[in-house]
């Protein structure tokens, strides 16, 4: 072959692995396959849920997973003794010790029990029978849901809160229901819309979640149009009086409501009518119990904070590691050299091995760590939106750039979630090799 024959051929060559590598010389595709694990996993706004005065910091000596959600309940009694002067204490003190155990809070506005539970002060303004459609019960208790979406929407140590306020301990049933001027009636249409009006205005950034209803299924269908999530307060109820909950209840509610697919916009959060100890006792069978909730993409699962049977344990964590969302980073493809001024092209295959996705927003980010001085580190976040990652597969295209002031030197690049206002790790994810910072070490790339 001649030499310009031959030279040619080379330059073909080279600019093909040119190509193949980065465009140019030296600069070489690194591709990291991280190790799965099965280990429990305690992460933010999922899993377990532990209630009342319960949290990470007591639970843990029961025979119970730790928790990633504290659900609260607050009588309008408590929240406002007085006319417009919140408790917020009372909510604050829970988020804090929330964010203390890695769980984050969901709470409740009741206005009853077996009887209505009023403050004082909404008495004397004019609060009476049938109550729930009376105008001045419908503008204190909206006054009430804007104030406390003003202070906690958007908060990241919240995770959902419920549309409550109406019926017994805010679960939009009634019983006995009967058109007595001297009893608790449940609100027309036009009231019940005005209260789920109000949680859906005042609320916009942190999810919802509506109580599921049959008998009154107006306001739980009118919610969920709204594309929030929604809350069964009696999971596991196998025989209740001749029927349950589970096949005579909650299946007619969500085809009624068409409620299948809001696990995509909101948390599917369940309650267990008794606990599971009293299923076990009355013969009930888990396996049934605990593939609807996985079938219904639950996000949660309350069981009182009490004990799992001890015959349970082991198949009931096996269940918890697949309620909400759960990451796996499968593959991660990215250039040795990543050179000032210009983007580097991240690729990556993950997979939600949850039923549901994440419903808080949190950023997926890269940081680097100088070899030569470890403390100087670069956090860069990409523009991925997890919120996205619904189970299955998910595919991510993305670039990231050097800060402006990065010095040229060579990094030890890691992977992390991270809460978008710290940028500090808050996600946990499936696979080996976390450090203590919670970060995921991938490799080294040199920057130029």
């Amino acid at each position: 072959m001649p030499s310009i024959g031959r030279n040619l051929v080379n330059t073909l060559l080279i600019c093909l692995l040119g190509l193949l590598y980065g465009c140019s010389s030296g600069n070489k595709t690194i591709v990291v396959r991280p190790v799965e694990i099965d280990s429990f996993l305690l992460n933010p706004g999922r899993g377990f849920t532990s209630t009342g005065n319960m949290f990470n910091d007591n639970i843990a000596s029961r025979r119970h997973p730790l928790c990633g959600v504290n659900q609260q309940r607050y009588y309008w009694t408590q929240l406002e003794p007085k006319e417009g002067e919140i408790n917020f204490a009372i909510i604050d003190s829970a988020i804090a010790r929330s964010a203390r155990n890695g769980q984050q809070l969901n709470f409740r506005v009741m206005c009853q029990d077996e009887d209505m539970v009023l403050p004082e002060w909404a008495i004397a303004a004019g609060v009476k029978s049938p109550y729930y459609d009376n105008p001045v019960f419908i503008e204190k208790q909206i006054n009430l849901i804007k104030a406390l979406g003003a202070r906690y929407d958007g908060n990241p140590d919240v995770c959902f809160v419920d549309i409550g306020s109406i019926g017994q301990w805010g679960e939009w049933h009634i019983d006995p229901e009967a058109a007595d001027p001297k009893k608790i009636i449940f609100p027309n249409d036009e009231n019940a819309k005005k209260i789920i009006d109000a949680y859906t205005e005042s609320f916009k950034k942190t999810p919802l979640c509506a109580l599921i209803a049959y008998k009154q299924p107006y306001g739980f269908s009118y919610a969920i149009a709204q594309k929030t999530g929604w809350r069964a307060d009696c999971w596991g109820d196998m025989d209740s009086l001749g029927w349950n909950h589970m096949k005579g209840v909650y299946p007619q509610a969500m085809e009624q409501a068409n409620a299948d697919e809001n696990w995509k916009y909101g948390p599917v959060a369940l309650e267990t009518c008794w606990t599971m100890e009293d299923w076990h006792k009355r013969g009930w069978d888990i396996d049934y119990i605990l593939s609807k909730a996985l079938e219904w993409h639950a996000n949660s699962v309350n069981n009182g904070s009490q004990q799992i049977p001890e015959e349970w344990y082991d198949k009931v964590m096996a269940f918890e590691k697949k309620l909400g969302y759960r990451f796996v980073l499968r593959e991660f493809s990215y250039p040795s050299i990543i050179r000032s001024g210009k983007p580097a092209e991240l690729r990556m295959q993950w997979e939600n091995i949850g039923v549901a996705p994440i419903y808080n927003p949190y950023t997926l980010a890269i940081r680097l760590t100088s070899e030569t001085d470890p403390g100087k580190t670069y956090i860069i976040p990409t523009d991925t939106d997890i919120k996205k990652w619904l189970p299955g597969a998910i595919e991510v295209e993305t670039s990231i750039a050097l800060p402006p002031e990065t010095p040229v030197g060579k990094y030890q690049l890691a992977i992390g979630i991270v809460d978008k206002d710290t940028q500090e790790p808050a996600i946990r994810l499936a696979i080996s090799g976390r450090t203590a910072e919670g970060w995921y070490p991938m490799g080294q790339v040199e920057a130029e």
